[in-house]
């Protein structure tokens, strides 16, 4: 069972959040909260392994909330907020965040992110996806001299599906573009952060970008 604790200073957004989970058997929201001050209470009373933040909140945000529970080596966070400003976006990425979500997602995403930062990967909507890329791009063009790996270990079919990583795709949805099995797809992945020598997506994004290689694959 995976337990959430939602925080968002507004009422129907946490009950709209609620009744979209009401029906999955493996996630129980066990704790909610409308500020940093309330959530550090719900934190100490209830056993949590992902919570769902948005950052704009009173007395508080969602960065300050992160901040403080960073002992919580254990906990998980996702962001949900209707801020896509590239600012928002590299500081969550900075503070370690597992996953950031834009409020227009649809129910069947919400899900899809909350197993996959269970699961131990990273989760970015497609706006928030863009938005890190977008930076990451700039930032590769400011620093004009990369420690460039050698693209000659990658296969054709490793590049396809970095390009599709790129896109913004998860592993089911390569699967089901390169009519191939989820699991072939999980082995290619692997295989492609072995000799990249990343641990994530956000890694393999920024190693991807720094090579010569990259605007071909």
């Amino acid at each position: 069972m995976i337990k959430i604790a939602l925080v968002d200073d507004h009422q129907i957004i946490r009950d709209g959040i609620k009744k979209l989970l009401a029906d999955e058997e493996d996630i129980a929201v066990v704790a909610e909260a409308s500020s940093v001050k309330e959530a550090l209470q719900i934190l100490e009373r209830h056993a949590v392994d992902l919570l769902i933040t948005d950052i704009s909140m009173p007395n508080g945000s969602g960065f300050d909330l992160i901040k403080a529970i960073a002992s919580h080596s254990h906990l998980k966070v996702l962001i949900l907020s209707m801020h896509t400003e590239e600012a928002y976006v590299r500081k969550a990425v900075e503070m370690g965040v597992s996953g950031y979500l834009t409020k227009d997602i649809s129910r069947v995403e919400l899900i899809r992110a909350i197993h996959a930062v269970y699961e131990g990967e990273t989760y970015f909507s497609d706006a928030i996806s863009r938005v890190m890329m977008h930076t990451m791009i700039k930032k590769a063009r400011r620093a004009g001299d990369f420690d460039k790996p050698s693209e000659q270990k990658l296969t054709a079919r490793e590049k396809e599906i970095i390009r599709h990583i790129l896109d913004g795709l998860s592993s089911p949805e390569i699967a089901e573009k390169l009519f191939i099995s989820h699991r072939t797809v999980e082995n290619h992945r692997a295989n492609i952060m072995n000799k990249l020598k990343v641990r994530n997506t956000i890694e393999l994004v920024r190693k991807v970008l720094e090579m010569d290689f990259w605007e071909k694959v």
